[in-house]
């Protein structure tokens, strides 16, 4: 296994690990004033982490394809990235509404209201910015920790594990929010090992994210009005 791979995914794990979790932990007691995904120099630093990340692929001795950046078919890939991003947006909201209603202890939705946009006119720059994080946290989760230390890992194993961590970053969301969080990780880990298609689980966790969104302005909007 080349070291400096192994150093440098550690080295940007822990980071966006610390950054995930205190976020959630800061937003507990802070309101911000602005869009957090809009904030020109966060997005700045995504920029530079997915650099950094395909720079690590590079030089991680895996293949492209092996890495999931090959995909034969993209507007396949699209397509079911799309219909699976939809699916588990659907399927999480009613179990998502009874947490609301009879344990909302549970949940916490502070994260999405500090991303929600706050008029039409955020909504096409909120759905770009959301493409950056899909992209980063989907190189990290899927592809090198996936597909980089495949030959190193077993790898199932390392997927279930790797989506148990990413879900209890979202501690500070509630109990429900590591549980959702973690299911989607385990969609997602597989679809990627079936497939090897980056793009079909970015596609599928920018679909994720916008549903999300889109969910929450609807239900808002019906309750007040």
């Amino acid at each position: 296994m080349p070291i400096l791979f192994l150093f440098g995914l550690s080295v940007v794990l822990a980071f966006i690990s610390f950054a995930t979790f205190r976020t959630g932990q800061l937003l507990q007691v802070w309101k911000p004033d602005v869009n957090l995904l809009l904030l020109p120099w966060e997005n700045v630093g995504r920029v530079a982490l997915i650099g950094i990340c395909f720079g690590l692929g590079w030089i991680s001795g895996r293949t492209p394809a092996e890495l999931g950046w090959v995909s034969p078919d993209p507007l396949k890939d699209a397509g079911i990235g799309v219909a699976l991003g939809l699916a588990i947006v659907l399927v999480l909201l009613f179990p998502e509404l009874l947490v609301k209603r009879y344990r909302p202890q549970w949940h916490s939705d502070v994260v999405l209201q500090s991303i929600r946009p706050r008029s039409r006119r955020q909504w096409p720059l909120v759905m770009l910015a959301l493409v950056l994080v899909a992209l980063l946290e989907e190189l990290i989760f899927r592809s090198l920790l996936l597909g980089g230390l495949a030959p190193y890992v077993n790898v199932l194993f390392f997927a279930i594990a790797a989506s148990i961590l990413f879900g209890l970053l979202h501690l500070p969301q509630g109990i429900w929010g590591v549980i959702a969080v973690i299911i989607v990780s385990l969609i997602f880990s597989g679809v990627f090992l079936w497939q090897l298609s980056l793009l079909l689980v970015v596609i599928a966790h920018w679909t994720v994210n916008v549903g999300q969104l889109a969910l929450a302005q609807w239900l808002d909007v019906r309750e007040t009005g």
